[in-house]
């Protein structure tokens, strides 16, 4: 996955590929835009393909560990487990 130039909603700039948190910027917008269409709950082709488009974008930022996978405790079943008893 190469880095891109691009103008984030949430911070309101451009993101140069030099940035030092270059992927954590992503990463940020991406679940802004997530958000925003879960807000927005239209149901539109665009905006269902948006939608599918991000949430890839996260799993590719994952698979090339751009970002960390977020931590699963020891003997994870899949479902209903945080260690918060």
């Amino acid at each position: 996955m190469e880095k891109k130039v691009f103008e984030s909603r949430l911070f309101k700039r451009k993101i140069a590929v030099t940035e030092k948190d270059y992927w954590q910027f992503l990463y940020a917008e991406t679940l802004f835009r997530i958000k925003q269409l879960e807000d927005l709950n239209c149901r539109c082709d665009k905006c269902a393909a948006d939608r599918i488009k991000f949430k890839r974008l996260i799993e590719y930022m994952h698979k090339d560990d751009h970002i960390p996978p977020n931590p699963k405790p020891l003997n994870f079943a899949g479902v209903g487990y945080c260690e918060r008893k």
